[in-house]
């Protein structure tokens, strides 16, 4: 029993990508007067322009409560917010319909395409890099989940890999899978390291890192150990502690020495996913 507790580690490491990664807290009002300073703007600021154009006014608290949530979800939930519905029935005669949706929503993809590879918003976090050098060292994969479209998330991937030199070893996204608060994401980045390695990866060898609650929820559905990052994203700490993650951090800089040294010695001690962590 000993040898096998000392054999069990953190396996796969599976990240959100803005407000955890990269696109984290910076004051861009110069740019976006709306700005409310914090991380993740990169799809806030392409659904605040996109209800703009339409002529609703919504604020970026607004925007930001269904975060973490497949985009189109995301717009139908706005859209059905009742001071929303209320002005676009002011101002078009009559409630939207699904011809509206899929108007809007393609507007919204138009913009979402050119933020998300944004140089100020591309950017990774401050400890990224050391994260994942120390992640990789300690022979852990490194995935991403993230709400994005396939053709976006892929964009990005590819500008952090192509300016930062940081890559990503198995990705999903909500496009392909169904997307948070369902673990399917997760379990996408487990088959696809599997298909590489030919090993097999267990729910209690995979930690989710995330900054929204429906990110946390999704690795508490997969079986996975959680880590929130409060201070570089979209939620806050009070939003994310009512998630209950196995840990709860400022930012990413953190989270290499919580998995390495927190999450594998209780891995090592007999210790499992959602028995409480360090908050």
């Amino acid at each position: 029993m000993n040898k096998k507790n000392n054999a069990r580690k953190i396996e796969l490491a599976v990240f959100d990508t803005a407000g955890t990664f990269c696109d984290g807290r910076a004051d861009l009002r110069n740019r976006w007067p709306a700005d409310d300073l914090k991380g993740c703007k990169a799809p806030v600021i392409p659904f605040y322009e996109t209800l703009k154009a339409y002529g609703i006014e919504c604020s970026w608290e607004t925007i930001r409560k269904p975060m973490g949530v497949y985009k189109p979800d995301h717009l139908r939930i706005l859209l059905n917010d009742p001071q929303i519905m209320q002005q676009w029935t002011a101002k078009y005669g009559s409630p939207w319909t699904e011809t509206d949706f899929e108007e809007v929503l393609a507007y919204f993809r138009k913009l979402l395409s050119m933020y998300i590879v944004d140089k100020d918003l591309a950017r990774p976090i401050d400890g990224a890099s050391t994260c994942f050098d120390a992640l990789k060292k300690a022979g852990v994969t490194l995935g991403c989940d993230t709400g994005y479209f396939a053709s976006d998330a892929e964009a990005l991937n590819k500008v952090l890999e192509e300016n930062c030199g940081l890559s990503f070893d198995v990705s999903s996204n909500a496009e392909k899978v169904p997307g948070r608060p369902a673990p399917f994401m997760i379990y996408d980045c487990m088959q696809q390291a599997f298909e590489q390695t030919g090993k097999v990866i267990s729910c209690e060898s995979v930690v989710k890192i995330d900054d929204t609650a429906a990110g946390i929820l999704s690795g508490k559905n997969a079986g996975a150990w959680t880590i929130a990052v409060y201070a570089s994203g979209s939620n806050g700490y009070d939003e994310l502690e009512a998630s209950e993650p196995d840990y709860l951090v400022p930012d990413i800089s953190y989270v290499g020495d919580v998995i390495l040294t927190g999450i594998n010695e209780r891995l090592r001690s007999g210790g499992h996913p959602g028995q409480g962590g360090m908050r």
